[in-house]
């Protein structure tokens, strides 16, 4: 898992290219794929502290967060969503609760959300053509300057999606689990 330093680069929009270099990276190796990816990503100190997802994706991606999304709403997760992402999701059956743009100043709009730290976790998935300061552009960097982790990469919002669903994250990892290359492969 690559690490980046958004916090340090104030004001740029935290979405990854393929010219930018990571800070670090994490790599660990588990007993199935979902558990290595999310404990490398635990490892770049990022944790999902609650159970409440604020989803913003453009319309050709949404159906690829529905299985995961179902499964989470089925566990108890609460699930927000702007306007369009939230129609998509409620012809599926999947419920969640619409929130206002930041551009429509009605409050409690997703800045003020964002700001009172009301979401554990951000998939944001940039549209794109999206240039310049737009609505997700916002929404991305209110995500890193209040600390709340943010997900800006469709396969990575699947694959995390997905982790969350399936895993027991409360017995993932620790320190009776670690254990050198030449154990993992001696077992």
């Amino acid at each position: 898992t690559p690490q980046f330093s958004y916090q340090r680069l104030k004001g740029s929009d935290p979405v990854t290219g393929v010219e930018m270099a990571s800070t670090g990276e994490v790599a660990v190796l588990a007993d199935n794929y979902l558990e290595a990816f999310f404990s490398s990503w635990l490892a770049t100190e990022q944790s999902v502290q609650g159970k409440k997802i604020l989803v913003s994706a453009p319309s050709d991606f949404r159906h690829k967060l529905v299985e995961p999304l179902k499964k989470l709403e089925e566990q108890g997760w609460d699930l927000y969503a702007t306007q369009g992402t939230h129609d998509f999701f409620a012809k599926r059956d999947i419920f969640s609760t619409a929130v206002y743009k930041i551009s429509e100043q009605i409050e409690p709009n997703i800045a003020t959300l964002l700001k009172r730290k009301e979401f554990d976790l951000i998939i944001n998935i940039p549209q794109i053509a999206s240039l310049g300061r737009s609505e997700g552009f916002m929404i991305r960097r209110l995500a890193i300057d209040h600390h709340i982790p943010l997900i800006t990469n469709p396969q990575l919002a699947q694959i995390f999606l997905q982790c969350l669903a399936e895993l027991d994250r409360e017995n993932l990892g620790g320190s009776s689990s670690i254990s050198s290359l030449a154990d993992f492969y001696a077992l």
